[in-house]
C-alpha cells in the first residue's frame, strides 16, 4: 500500500514547472519594459542635452547665453519628469507584484488541498488507534494555514499602506509643482 501516486506526483511537478515559467515569463516581461522605460527616458535627456548645447553654441552675446541657460534650468519640470518616470516605474513593479501574488496565491491554495487531500487519504487508510496522530497532523496542516493566510492578509495589508503612502506623496509632489507655477505666475 502507497499514499504516493507516482502519476500525481509527476503532475504536480508538472504544475510546480508550469508556475515557475509563468512567474519567470512575468519577470522577464517586466525587465523588458524597465529597460524600454529606461532607454527612452535616455533618449529623451540625450535629445534635450544636444539642443540645450546648441542653444547656448548659437548664444551671441552674454545676455542671450544667460537667458538660454536660464531657461535650460527649470527644476520645477526636472521635479515633474523624474516624478513621472518614478509613477511609471512604481506602476510596473506594482502590476509585476500582483500578477507574482496571484500566481502565488493559487499555488498555495493547490498546496494547501494537496495536504488535506494526503492526511486524508492517510486517515483513511490508517490503522485502529492512530486517531491522535492523525489528529495532530489535521492540527498541524490547519495551523500551517492559519499562519500563512495571517502572512498574506499582513502582507496584503503592507502593500496597501505603502501604496497609498506613495500615492499620497505622488499627490503632494503634483500640487508643489503646480503651486510654484501658480506663484511663479503671479509674481510675473
Amino acid at each position: 500500500m502507497s499514499f504516493f501516486d507516482s502519476e500525481k506526483l509527476q503532475a504536480d511537478q508538472k504544475a510546480n514547472l508550469d508556475l515557475l515559467e509563468q512567474v519567470n515569463g512575468k519577470v522577464l516581461k517586466s525587465v523588458e519594459q524597465l529597460s524600454q522605460l529606461q532607454l527612452a527616458a535616455m533618449r529623451v535627456v540625450s535629445e534635450e542635452s544636444f539642443n540645450n548645447v546648441r542653444t547656448l553654441f548659437s548664444a551671441r552675446d552674454p545676455q542671450s547665453f544667460a537667458a538660454a541657460f536660464s531657461s535650460m534650468v527649470n527644476p520645477a519640470q526636472q521635479a515633474e519628469r523624474l516624478q513621472e518616470f518614478n509613477r511609471k516605474v512604481y506602476d510596473l513593479l506594482s502590476s509585476t507584484q500582483a500578477d507574482i501574488a496571484k500566481l502565488g496565491e493559487r499555488q498555495a491554495a493547490q498546496s494547501t488541498q494537496q495536504m488535506q487531500d494526503l492526511v486524508a487519504e492517510i486517515a483513511k487508510n490508517a490503522p485502529a488507534g492512530s486517531e491522535p496522530a492523525i489528529a495532530m497532523m489535521k492540527s498541524a496542516v490547519e495551523g500551517a494555514n492559519s499562519v500563512y493566510e495571517s502572512a498574506q492578509k499582513t502582507a496584503k495589508q503592507a502593500a496597501e499602506m505603502a501604496e497609498s503612502g506613495l500615492a499620497a506623496a505622488a499627490a503632494a509632489g503634483q500640487a508643489t509643482p503646480e503651486a510654484s507655477k501658480a506663484t511663479g505666475g503671479a509674481r510675473k
